[in-house]
């Protein structure tokens, strides 16, 4: 365990060599070891970041000490189909305990039509939609939080409101929701039509621009 910047304690869950193991296995036997350490009870937060592979159980497995699940996810179809499939784990371990989805927060995208075509389909909140900011990537490379960057970057300030934004959703304590994932096929017809008739597309936001010049 490390601690990182604000005094924030750090563990990372490393897998094995590639090719040589199984990296949600090495996720679920972490989880299991800081439960037996009693972690979990002393902190105010436990975040988890865990790839969206959540049909592997290994890395479902933070789910089972989870009250919420927050999902990441870009404006693609790839990122969606992933997504779908976290909604479905949740709704699955909110059977055996009080886990619920937050929402869903689009991860360095500069268009989120993908993510509203999503979240109509399959309604649950959108806690925030984070810019496409190089800076966002350029802080992993330096191995820095964004916040301690801006402290000698203060231009980066108003990316860290993205992030206190989602905080603040979380520590509210919301509600949270259940929702019923969609299934493959429909996900396929829902997202697949935005990219095959693009026409349709234009026609749709033509037709917003023509209302809102109405209004």
């Amino acid at each position: 365990m490390y601690q990182g910047y604000g005094g924030v304690n750090c563990v990372e869950a490393g897998g094995p060599p590639a090719g040589a193991g199984c990296g949600g296995y090495v996720v679920g036997e972490t989880v299991k070891l800081l439960k037996e350490l009693n972690a979990f009870y002393e902190y105010d937060v436990i975040l988890f970041d865990v790839l969206g592979d959540v049909v592997c159980g290994g890395f479902a497995a933070p789910l089972n000490y989870a009250d919420y699940c927050i999902i990441i996810t870009d404006n693609g179809f790839d990122a969606l189909f992933a997504a779908n499939r976290i909604v479905a784990s949740v709704r699955e371990k909110a059977r055996t305990h009080p886990l619920r989805l937050v929402g869903l927060v689009g991860n360095r995208t500069s268009k989120r039509d993908l993510i509203d075509k999503y979240v109509e389909a399959c309604p649950m909140p959108v806690l925030e939609i984070l810019p496409l900011i190089e800076d966002i990537r350029i802080s992993r490379v330096k191995g820095k939080t964004l916040f301690e960057m801006a402290e000698f970057e203060p231009a980066l300030t108003y990316v860290c409101d993205f992030y206190l934004n989602i905080a603040d959703q979380l520590l509210s304590q919301p509600e949270g929701v259940v929702a019923h994932e969609l299934h493959d096929r429909e996900l396929f017809s829902l997202l697949s039509d935005f990219y095959l008739n693009p026409e349709e597309k234009k026609q749709e936001n033509h037709q917003d621009n023509l209302d809102f010049m109405i209004v």
